[in-house]
């Protein structure tokens, strides 16, 4: 009999935990934001011990709702960002903030890896760049050797957080292969990759499956969040391998498009898709692979805008922006924003390219600046989508999850610009694809592949704004290129 269950997100900005009930429906979340250190232009740096005081906090905030619940908890299981690599010294502790995939950087260290695309491609099934773990990892070797000449160990932020938790170092292969030091084809710690580091694979976490139990919590851990220690720690994987899998896809083919602070584009698939420009991970039903074509700025974008707008960063300024926005046309009469605020990633793989506001004139207003900002959002998701496909191939109907699906106008835009219906289901997240994988894992394995039922709503094309948005998308690729020249 299934028992309630616990899921922990540790995310880009902010760890959330979500409790469900036996039969798997949401009891109560809580969550917790930590602060992101940008010492230069470019950085994206944590404490991890900011992760673990914000941790605390959230699970403070969830116990007094649900204190009953969580006494009699049956499983947790943990996801986390990808590619946000910890290195640790000889008593386990950090001997600097940790890199976010945001992280820039580390440019030339993905040059000295390209010169070697071929080899490290066939065995990480991925592309150097600067998301990845290993050139971040390489910048430090390279640019503070007397911090890492103290390297005894290296995890990930999952892993970090689940070893405080159970005293165990374990990862689950989507989180090593986000790391870049992973074999895809043998299942195991490439020597050949961790040679870049001067690392041997008895420093790295042991791999486990993401659905297998590693363990159970320290009896001071249990005693300290309120939960039992018999509860039993269930892997977990990436945020975009729980969220993807929450929001109900199980099969070949399905894609899912996810909205946070980045933009994801996932398409399962039997193997891993032969393509350069995407990122590749195995799911967590077996047999199975994800592709993803990203973005670096979808919702932190919007947040930007919205801010330079003078509005609050919350439901109500998001509010007052997407008002603010509707009232300019579609297509802002030829105003292109392209949301390059921190470089982008698929397809172009470039660090240093920067937004740009393009065909300005008298006429344009504040609500064209606006909706651009919307637009553009939404035209960097169809360069990532075609990174997947071809445009006769879109699906006419596509799953929508994160928080980006809760902002209607957006949605609408979307769909226009892909002329497809979407299926919005922005309380399908993460921390919640976690601990269903976690609850599901104590039972029957099979059960994981069960379709679990969510509540959605969809939206379909606007016909007006279709063609408009398959003009304006032209220009803003054709804009894309002369940018990439720019910054190249």
């Amino acid at each position: 009999m299934s028992k309630p269950a616990l899921g922990i997100d540790l995310g880009t900005s902010s760890i959330k935990v979500c409790l469900l009930d036996e039969q798997g429906r949401t009891l109560g979340v809580a969550s917790q934001r930590y602060p992101t250190h940008s010492p230069q232009a470019g950085w994206m740096e944590q404490d991890p011990q900011d992760w673990l005081t914000a941790f605390t906090k959230a699970m403070a905030e969830l116990s007094e709702m649900h204190e009953r619940a969580l006494a009699s908890l049956g499983s947790i299981c943990f996801t986390s960002a990808a590619h946000i690599g910890v290195l640790l010294d000889s008593e386990d502790k950090p001997v600097r903030k940790a890199m976010l995939w945001s992280d820039q950087r580390s440019t030339d260290q993905v040059k000295e890896l390209l010169q070697a695309e071929d080899e490290i491609y066939a065995i990480s099934a991925n592309r150097p760049s600067t998301s990845w773990t290993l050139p971040h990892f390489l910048w430090v070797k390279e640019r503070e050797p007397e911090l890492y000449a103290q390297v005894r160990r290296a995890c990930f932020s999952k892993d970090y957080l689940l070893h405080w938790l159970t005293g165990l170092w374990v990862t689950d292969p989507a989180t090593a292969v986000s790391s870049m030091l992973y074999d895809c084809k043998e299942h195991v710690w490439s020597s050949r990759l961790l040679s870049y580091l001067d690392l041997s694979s008895n420093q790295l976490p042991h791999i486990m499956g993401p659905c297998e139990v590693v363990g159970t919590l320290l009896p001071e851990m249990a005693t300290l969040l309120g939960l039992p220690e018999g509860a039993e720690v269930v892997n977990g994987s990436l945020d975009s391998a729980t969220e993807t899998y929450g929001s109900g896809a199980r099969k070949a083919g399905d894609v899912v498009i996810r909205i946070g602070t980045a933009g994801g584009i996932h398409k399962l698939s039997e193997k891993p898709m032969q393509i350069r420009s995407l990122l590749t991970y195995p799911f967590p039903l077996d047999a199975l692979w994800y592709s993803q074509a990203g973005t670096n700025a979808a919702g932190s974008a919007i947040g930007w805008a919205t801010e330079q707008q003078g509005f609050p960063l919350d439901e109500t300024g998001f509010a007052q922006f997407d008002e603010l926005a509707e009232k300019a046309p579609a297509g802002c009469e030829g105003l292109l924003f392209h949301p390059y605020l921190n470089g982008e990633r698929t397809p172009y793989w470039n660090a240093s390219l920067r937004g740009t506001y393009s065909g300005l004139s008298f006429l344009h207003k504040r609500s064209h600046m606006a909706r651009a900002v919307l637009e553009g959002v939404c035209f960097s998701l169809k360069d990532a989508l075609l990174a997947l496909m071809k445009e006769d191939e879109i699906p006419p109907h596509i799953m929508v999850v994160g928080g980006g699906a809760k902002d209607l106008l957006l949605m609408e835009i979307l769909s226009s610009v892909l002329n497809t219906t979407l299926h919005l289901v922005p309380r399908i997240d993460s921390a919640y694809g976690c601990a269903r994988i976690g609850q599901l894992s104590l039972n029957d394995p099979t059960s994981l592949a069960m379709l679990d039922t969510v509540q959605s709503s969809s939206v379909v094309p606007c016909k007006e704004w279709v063609e408009v948005y398959a003009h304006a998308f032209v220009q803003y690729a054709k804009r894309s290129d002369t940018l990439l020249g720019m910054y190249s």
